[in-house]
């Protein structure tokens, strides 16, 4: 685990891959006073390392909010206290598998959500999940959650998305890119630091999907990525992803 401070009160704790696992993770620690949001939770290994750190600072986990309910974001909530506040897109439901301890807050999509200095507020993003959602930090920061994913040596990772959201997921991508951030947060890789990444980023992943929509499926990996300035790691996600337009 690593701690990179990105501003004052603004933290993130990476944890680069581990040998045989295709993506690490982000955990973003918001400060207010004592008090901490954890942008996600990853696993219970990552959570409790996150939450141990804390606590030998003197810092109090209070608050968890998550870019969407998948397991590698959600499943560390089970290994942290129940009286902690989650937040999450009102769509949760349809997305988390696991019984967590901790009742979920939906966010508002209108007001916000204040913490400490931090203003933030939320995007619906469905596609990569039913509950995605980007996040505003103060109108300077934008995270992605999923709909950008890479490793930390930089290389691109596939979208992963089911192929009956891929009408959803290609208007959310759009969003992203209309939304013109040049600082933007990841789930999994380095976060973005500037327009033309971001723009490049975006554009690729908006390639490959538009290119297996038109196909109904029935392009190769090779036909799919053509058409992209980046060499994606996670072919697997495209197996997936192909396999679903038949069913």
């Amino acid at each position: 685990m690593n701690v990179d401070r990105i501003e004052n009160d603004l933290f993130n704790y990476r944890f680069p891959e581990e040998e045989g696992f295709l993506y690490g993770f982000n955990l973003y620690a918001l400060l207010s006073g004592k008090d901490v949001m954890l942008i996600d939770s990853a696993f219970r290994s990552q959570a409790k390392q996150v939450e141990k750190d804390l606590t030998s600072k003197g810092l109090i986990l209070t608050h968890v909010l998550l870019t969407h309910f998948h397991p590698d974001h959600a499943a560390g909530l089970l290994a942290l206290d129940r009286d902690i506040t989650v937040l999450g897109s009102p769509e949760y439901k349809k997305t988390l598998t696991k019984d967590i301890p901790q009742t979920v807050t939906p966010v508002s999509f209108s007001d916000g959500f204040k913490f400490g200095e931090f203003n933030l507020s939320f995007t619906p993003a469905p596609g990569h999940s039913a509950c995605s959602i980007l996040i505003d930090i103060n109108g300077k920061y934008l995270h992605a959650g999923d709909n950008i994913m890479s490793r930390y040596d930089g290389k691109a990772i596939l979208p992963w998305v089911e192929f009956h959201e891929l009408a959803k997921h290609i208007p959310s991508l759009e969003m992203l890119k209309e939304m013109s951030r040049d600082r933007v947060l990841l789930s999994h890789g380095p976060e973005l630091p500037g327009e033309e990444d971001v723009t490049r980023a975006i554009d690729d992943r908006l390639c490959y999907l538009k290119t297996v929509l038109s196909s109904g499926g029935k392009c190769t990996f090779e036909e799919a990525v053509s058409g992209c300035s980046c060499d994606y790691v996670g072919k697997e996600f495209f197996e997936q992803l192909v396999a679903g337009s038949v069913n």
